[in-house]
């Protein structure tokens, strides 16, 4: 089991989910997101992982976000990105990756936050997040969703006050790291708890 921390911004559900009904295979396993700290494994201790997310954000008051654009990630997502906010979340990811949590960080990726809206692969192929394959791109099937996206005019704000604590179950982390050729259908993340920034209370 794996846990990670994210936000949902206030979205159209209806259209988006629409959108991610087509193509993004984890649309019944969470609610559209922003993540802001990547799955790190159960050993770090939940307690103790608790414990450093609450004293990050003590530090860090709400904060809002505008969702806007529109950008392809290297293993093939289409992701909706922030037109405004993306300095402040990229700094509380940085924070949050200190501590016991600062043998995950990942300096060689860049961190884009995002919603994700659909992953473009090949027939047969298999997700590799780690080392995507050119080959293994639906480039079609991306611009047709891009389109589609576009024309839904998306301009989302939200005052994000509230993080979530969830687990990932182990056979979605197979999939998501790429040692799984299927994804799991019945794969669900599990709230842990919330976080409220800025009040010092979980």
């Amino acid at each position: 089991m794996h846990y990670a921390l994210v936000f949902y911004p206030v979205v159209d559900g209806r259209l988006i989910d629409k959108l991610r009904r087509r193509y993004d295979p984890t649309v019944d396993v969470i609610e559209p997101h922003v993540t802001v700290l990547f799955p790190v494994p159960d050993r770090v201790g939940e307690v103790e992982l608790v414990d450093h997310i609450q004293s990050v954000l003590d530090g860090h008051g709400p904060f809002e976000v505008r969702l806007g654009g529109f950008r392809k990630s290297s293993d093939h997502w289409l992701l909706l990105t922030l037109r405004e906010g993306n300095q402040t979340v990229k700094e509380l990811y940085r924070s949050l990756y200190s501590g016991i949590l600062s043998e995950f960080r990942r300096d060689d990726i860049e961190f884009v936050p995002h919603l994700g809206l659909g992953l473009f692969l090949k027939e047969g192929a298999r997700y590799d997040p780690w080392s995507p394959r050119e080959s293994d791109f639906a480039a079609a099937e991306y611009e047709s969703a891009l389109q589609e996206a576009k024309a839904l005019r998306v301009d989302y704000s939200t005052n994000v006050q509230t993080l979530h604590l969830v687990t990932i179950p182990g056979e979605l982390m197979e999939w998501i790291t790429g040692q799984r050729p299927n994804f799991p259908t019945n794969a669900r993340v599990e709230e842990v708890r919330q976080f409220h920034l800025g009040s010092g209370d979980a």
